[in-house]
């Protein structure tokens, strides 16, 4: 029983050996391209995010510097004014002292006009003078609250002794500036305040006046959110990776500047704020310093969406973190985009590849077949040597194949054809030794010669 086995021919798989190894290449070039580029644009996009917190902290380092002069101004002229008008001071109380020396008035008369002056001199927003013992006895206050009082414990809002420091500077010092808030005399909640104070060593008092601050603090924040405007307005301006975008937060997690609408929306939520509060905890406390988050729906568009965040903070005292906003499949568009380029470049470099290396692959295959074929015809008798003449006018191996095959082919036919010639030769022979075997069998038997003697009896008598 024959079995027959179907094959693909030497030409198929050849092509099919060239399909796969391009198949392979193509994979593997887009593989590598792929992940290469996708992180080249990565780095691309974080140092070009990068570079725009760089230039934005710049930007308000130096709004910040420039609030922070108009602060220090503002203070240095308040400081000055304080001393011009406590300057007189000292020199009435010279004068009344005078007065004691020469005898015109008494040193508690001098004394109790001093302090009765020092209680009803008002200037500029009604400000006004204190003066206070060494034990911090309001000896003279216009606030009727404070005067006669030990307020050596007072403390402002904030948990600074006052009074304290207020001495400390006068006897350590002679004079000087302290800081802290307090009441205003209608009543009102305590308010920032810049003291000026200075020891009275004839008396040993310590005499002090200060000027509410609250107004240069009400224009700082007023040109802070100024700033903060202007940023909005050109963050606006700024995307990245188009539908990427940039917000600032300060410490307490609050938002201070914000273009996208989405961002604003998290503070109306506790889920939004404790994400905020999150995205704080994790900035960097450093300038200069930037910290990479991946967050899944930020935003809470229930999108699964994935959002790359950068975060930095601001030098100087402003202490604002930088945000900026990337979705990561912004960031993985041009990759895919390129790999499906690449794919389809890889296809038609296939197509191609495929379409040469059949072509290659039957330029190689087809005289092979065509020996093959001979070698068949050989065997079956039927060998016709004209067949592999284009083969055997090749100039490679496969022509010296072709050539040498078409010679011993022709070689083997001429031998069987010599062969054939001398068998049958050789089998006429055979017969005839064979027919006179025979003949000369029957003419020597009895019968035979029985036979012959009454035939030669027959002649005679017909003679």
């Amino acid at each position: 029983m024959t079995r027959t086995r179907s094959r693909l021919s030497l030409s198929w798989r050849v092509s099919l050996l060239i399909a796969a190894l391009l198949v392979a290449s193509a994979i593997s070039t887009t593989a590598f391209a792929f992940r290469a580029i996708q992180a080249e644009l990565y780095a691309q996009s974080d140092e070009a995010v990068g570079n725009i917190h760089t230039s934005v902290a710049a930007v308000i380092e130096a709004e910040y510097d420039d609030i922070e002069r108009f602060r220090t101004t503002a203070l240095d002229r308040r400081k000055a004014s304080l001393q011009d008008v406590a300057a007189p001071l000292p020199v009435t109380l010279d004068a009344l002292r005078l007065a004691v020396t020469e005898g015109t008035i008494t040193q508690e008369d001098a004394q109790a006009r001093a302090l009765q002056l020092l209680k009803e001199v008002r200037f500029a927003n009604n400000d006004y003078f204190f003066t206070y013992n060494r034990d911090l006895i309001a000896i003279s206050h216009p606030d009727d609250r404070f005067e006669g009082r030990d307020l050596s414990g007072l403390q402002d809002p904030d948990g600074v002794f006052v009074l304290q420091e207020i001495r400390d500077v006068a006897l350590n010092q002679g004079s000087g500036f302290v800081s802290y808030r307090w009441e205003r005399l209608d009543g009102a909640e305590p308010s920032p305040k810049l003291g000026y104070v200075f020891h009275y060593e004839p008396w040993d008092w310590i005499i002090g006046t200060g000027v509410y601050i609250d107004d240069i603090d009400t224009e700082v924040a007023q040109r802070t959110e100024l700033v903060a405007a202007d940023l909005e307005r050109t963050f606006e301006e700024i995307t990245f990776a188009e539908d990427g975008f940039f917000f600032i937060l300060d410490r307490e997690g609050q938002i201070v500047s914000a273009a996208s609408p989405a961002v604003r929306a998290l503070a109306d939520t506790a889920e939004g704020r404790d994400l905020l509060a999150d995205i704080v905890a994790a900035a960097p406390t450093q300038p200069g310093v930037e910290e990479q988050l991946t967050l899944t729906d930020p935003w809470g568009q229930e999108s699964d969406s994935t959002w790359s965040l950068l975060a930095s903070t601001t030098a100087g005292g402003l202490d604002w973190i930088l945000v900026s906003a990337v979705p990561e499949e912004r960031l993985g568009a041009p990759g895919r985009s390129l790999a499906v380029q690449l794919v389809g470049l890889s296809i038609v470099v296939l197509l191609l590849g495929l379409a040469l290396g059949f072509l290659v692959s039957r330029r190689i295959t087809k005289p092979v077949d065509q020996i093959t074929t001979a070698a068949r015809s050989l065997a079956d008798g039927s060998f016709d040597p004209t067949v592999l003449d284009a083969a055997a006018r090749r100039s490679d191996e496969v022509g010296d194949l072709a050539r040498t095959f078409q010679r011993m082919g022709t070689e083997i036919i001429e031998r069987e054809n010599l062969l054939r010639a001398q068998v049958e030769g050789l089998t006429v022979q055979i017969d005839r030794v064979r027919v006179n075997e025979q003949v000369a069998q029957i003419t020597d038997s009895d019968y035979f010669r029985d036979l012959k003697a009454r035939a030669d009896e027959l002649r005679r008598r017909e003679r």
